[in-house]
């Protein structure tokens, strides 16, 4: 079949012709290996030759409501394929910015939750033409979408647009009827409706395009790449690269695979939370190349002195699902809880989702792998009781005078909150409420010390020869009294790892941020979404201030039937010593109104400074975003038309 351009594919949507198949007929009635469902069937009399196969007219698309009524005021029309609006728009303002808020504010949403798509199938001996639906099953997983938000709080004005940079990946999927992921388990509960053979094709690749590895985990101003004074913005998934967007008209630029920065920068997943640290300039991230009974996690930093990068350590732990890790002055810390790949890693390697393929063990410990930046090399682990963070976040780290280190979560218990994020479970009323998070804090004492103890501990193994070793083993089974000779042998448990102490934990918030300035540092406060008292639990419905000293009561925005997405903090660009100076920005869905608008509060106690209304409603979201301050008089400039591709990507798929 010729491909079809997408100007073609976006006519045929909107004058609901469906896109001819070219896909073997099967019989009405057989249960295809499949998790697409039927939303639409050509009438009985509009049968066609199997040699001359025609467009059929399809009912109009129809988003999901679950069990709901659309007359219902719920959440639920925020989780719906997305419109985007890439003409930019000005936007009328309820309020006042504060004069300093100038900038881009960029934030990702899903775009698209289902796509359609034509099959051909056989009614009493006669071929036609039905649509189905390809659905994705868990909030996490979409086809992104970008907003762009354009502040310029001098003259109280904001413009909007929003565009969908992985145009390729929903073509694609109308092709294949499913979803072909490039990355082993880059879902988290999707059937993606392939054949075991064709995800296992799939995910044999070393490296995803950009346009099928729908990168919507994360968007960020990367200063190391933007170094030379392109203006480029990037989001990131869990795959091994990132996608280059330009800043002014939001089209894709290229595509960035960490191992083609640095061949070092080894594996097919990474973190789509890379850190930046102001003071050395440096880009931290690490990739994880799977093995088959453990992983190996790749640390490394980009800056703009060392553009292909360095290798900073590498650290040996089982195979799981990080999400994010810590980064202080002096160290790094990676948090592998026991969300481990199950039946050997086949499931994982073979491209079922993550909740399918992982298993969380809750009698194993959580481990902490503390990484010097300064000697480049792991030195310490820790371990606590089991806990989940895999899918979610870390708030902050930081150290103290007696060289401690602390590190605070927004945490669970179990994966149960996974579960309940799945589409199926959010439309479903008899689901229970939302797991609440706990903020939690943990100590890793004497980080230093520990390290020398097990340094002290492997030179001595490495110099006792296997006599010594038998003497030890002697001595210790012995049941006569010591004899007083000294053997060259390390007490028993002299290797034995450290606790990872919980000093503190609160009610807390998901999507956690704090104010940029204090990221590795000491600090007072974090904003993030809650869940009200008073609310259902079926999704987040406030933002809160939480204070993480003392026993201070969290500061809540909280309106009825309105559900915020991640409330991003913004300093002003004069340093205040008043941590919480400044504003949180999020974009909010009124459930009665059946619209979204952007809100700007005041960080300090939450009251409302102004908000704008949005041209379209856009989905929750449950990525993170950035605010790029700055001169907005250039940007939001129109892209080429709809259709427009890279040679690069019109190849192959």
């Amino acid at each position: 079949m010729e491909e079809l351009s997408e100007v073609e594919v976006i006519q045929m949507e909107d004058s609901q012709i469906v896109v001819p198949a070219t896909s073997t007929l099967i019989e009405v009635g057989d249960a295809p290996n499949t998790a697409a469902t039927t939303t639409a069937h050509s009438a009985h009399g509009d049968h066609m030759e199997q040699s001359a196969v025609l467009p059929t007219t399809a009912s109009p698309p129809k988003a999901p409501t679950g069990p709901f009524d659309d007359e219902e005021v719920t959440f639920h029309k925020a989780l719906r394929n997305a419109t985007s609006t890439e003409i930019p728009k000005a936007l009328a303002i309820q309020g006042i910015l504060p004069d300093w808020l100038t900038g881009f504010h960029y934030t990702l949403s899903p775009g698209v939750f289902e796509v359609k798509y034509p099959k051909m199938v056989v009614v009493d001996g006669e071929s036609q033409q039905e649509t189905r639906t390809f659905s994705f099953g868990h909030w996490f997983d979409n086809i992104p979408q970008v907003n762009q938000f354009a502040f310029s709080g001098a003259d109280n004005t904001l413009k909007y647009r929003s565009v969908k940079p992985a145009h390729r990946a929903e073509i694609k999927i109308r092709e294949h009827q499913g979803y072909l992921p490039s990355q082993p388990s880059s879902i988290f509960r999707t059937d993606t409706n392939q054949s075991m053979f064709a995800r296992l094709l799939s995910t044999s690749q070393t490296q995803g395009k950009p346009s099928l590895e729908p990168c919507g985990a994360s968007i960020e101003v990367m200063p190391p790449f933007n170094a030379d004074g392109r203006r480029t913005i990037y989001c990131q998934n869990y795959a091994n690269h990132v996608l280059e967007l330009n800043a002014d008209t939001l089209e894709k630029s290229g595509i960035l695979a960490w191992d083609e920065v640095n061949s070092q920068f080894k594996g097919s997943h990474a973190s789509p939370h890379s850190h930046f640290d102001p003071v050395t300039n440096e880009l931290i991230n690490f990739t994880m190349e799977h093995g088959f009974q453990n992983t190996q996690y790749h640390f490394f930093s980009i800056s703009e002195k060392e553009p292909h990068g360095s290798l900073i350590a590498s650290v040996n732990a089982k195979a799981s699902h990080v999400h994010s890790f810590a980064v202080t002055p002096r160290y790094i810390i990676l948090v592998v809880s026991p969300l481990n790949a199950s039946d050997g890693g086949v499931k994982y390697s073979w491209g079922t989702s993550i909740l399918d393929a992982f298993t969380f063990k809750r009698s194993e410990p959580t481990y902490f792998y503390v990484i010097s930046r300064v000697k480049r090399r792991h030195i310490s682990t820790f371990k606590s009781e089991a806990f989940f963070l895999q899918v979610f976040h870390h708030v902050n780290a930081f150290e103290d005078a007696a060289d401690n280190v602390y590190l605070d979560f927004s945490l669970y218990t179990d994966d149960s909150i996974a579960h309940q994020l799945t589409l199926s479970a959010l439309f479903d009323r008899s689901s229970s409420p939302l797991t609440r998070p706990e903020f939690c804090r943990f100590e890793l004492a004497n980080v230093q010390a520990e390290a020398q103890r097990l340094e002290n501990y492997n030179a001595a193994i490495a110099n006792t020869g296997p006599v010594d070793k038998l003497r030890g083993l002697m001595r210790r089974v012995s049941f006569g009294s010591h004899t007083g000779a000294d053997y060259s042998v390390p007490e028993k448990n002299s290797n034995a790892t450290p606790l990872a102490t919980r000093v503190r934990s609160i009610a807390g918030v998901e999507m956690p941020r704090i104010n940029p300035i204090y990221h590795g540092l000491d600090y007072k406060y974090t904003w993030g979404v809650g869940l009200t008292e008073q609310g259902d639990g079926d999704m987040y419905d406030c933002i809160m201030k939480l204070h993480v000293k003392g026993d201070a009561e969290p500061t809540v925005w909280h309106k009825k039937n309105c559900y915020p997405s991640e409330a991003i903090f913004v300093p002003p660009p004069v340093f205040d010593q008043n941590e919480d100076a400044g504003v949180v920005i999020s974009v909010v869905y009124d459930a009665e109104a059946n619209n979204s608008f952007v809100l700007v509060l005041d960080a300090k106690d939450l009251t409302e400074k102004a908000r704008a209304v949005l041209p379209e409603v856009v989905p929750l979201s449950f990525t993170n975003g950035c605010f790029a301050p700055g001169d907005v008089s250039r940007g939001m400039l129109e892209a080429h038309a709809p259709g427009h591709f890279d040679e690069e990507e019109e190849d192959d798929d």
